[in-house]
């Protein structure tokens, strides 16, 4: 991955990626209050608009590609900037929230294994073949995920189901992650999904109750998910299981040759 950084005076966008997908995040020194007329070099939006700009810049230099830029809790003016800049909103992702615990449920589940990796993650890529972050995992994805200060083996469940033949296989997962730095601590579901052959048998519904039930042993009172907001089925059944939305964050792209 290469990452690299442009500045606009004591601004900064930096980029992360490569020219299939450059990541944007922009940091600005010392933002003024809103209507400050001391800041000499423009409000805050004209400073991001700018720093988007020079970001868009670069990447033609570099030969193309698309950018991506993220808002987070996105209100009724957060599209102002990136469209002014050239950029068009595209997704959408949803951050749930529900109080602990939840209801019980009847699923066996157990941690995660050292030698459950390459089946997890043809399950995983399975589940995940439309998404832009979850899926293609490779080994050295999972292993760089396991080695997060966050990881407990323990709070990573997974579900298997043995055949006619006696062969076991991993058909879904619930990996939960605990926000420490958080005060009360917070819970998450952090990736979920049932192997499609699967689908249709409530499986998913009893993962998310199996993940909030560890959440809830370990003494946490709220837990938290992200949904993509065009995922239907996935919003019904965490809107059935008592989530309710917390706020949107938003991805802004553009393309240039």
């Amino acid at each position: 991955m290469d990452r690299w950084t442009v500045t606009d005076g004591t601004d900064t966008a930096s980029l992360s990626g490569d020219p299939e997908r450059w990541l944007v995040e922009l940091n600005i020194s010392e933002p003024a209050a809103p209507g400050d007329p001391s800041d000499e070099r423009g409000t805050n939006d004209d400073r991001g608009r700018r720093l988007l700009e020079a970001a868009t810049q670069a990447v033609v230099i570099e030969g193309g590609g698309r950018l991506e830029y993220w808002i987070e809790r996105v209100d009724e003016r957060s599209d102002e900037v990136p469209t002014r800049a050239g950029f068009v909103p595209y997704r959408d992702l949803l951050r749930l929230r529900r109080q602990l615990p939840a209801l019980p449920t009847d699923l066996v589940v157990r941690a995660f294994r050292p030698e459950d990796a390459e089946a997890f993650i043809e399950c995983n890529n399975k589940a995940f073949d439309w998404h832009p972050e979850q899926g293609d995992m490779t080994p050295e994805d999972l292993a760089a995920k396991q080695a997060e200060s966050w990881y407990d083996p323990e709070g990573f469940l997974i579900l298997e189901e043995t055949d006619d033949d006696g062969n076991e296989s991993i058909i879904g997962f619930c990996w939960t992650k605990v926000h420490t730095d958080e005060k009360p601590a917070l819970g998450e579901i952090y990736a979920i999904a049932v192997d499609p052959e699967h689908h249709g048998r409530g499986l998913g519904r009893e993962l998310s109750l199996a993940g909030l039930a560890y959440l809830a042993s370990q003494g946490l009172r709220q837990a938290i998910l992200y949904v993509e907001s065009d995922n239907k089925p996935a919003r019904k059944m965490y809107g059935a299981l008592g989530f309710d939305r917390e706020f949107t964050s938003r991805a802004y792209q553009r393309i240039v040759r």
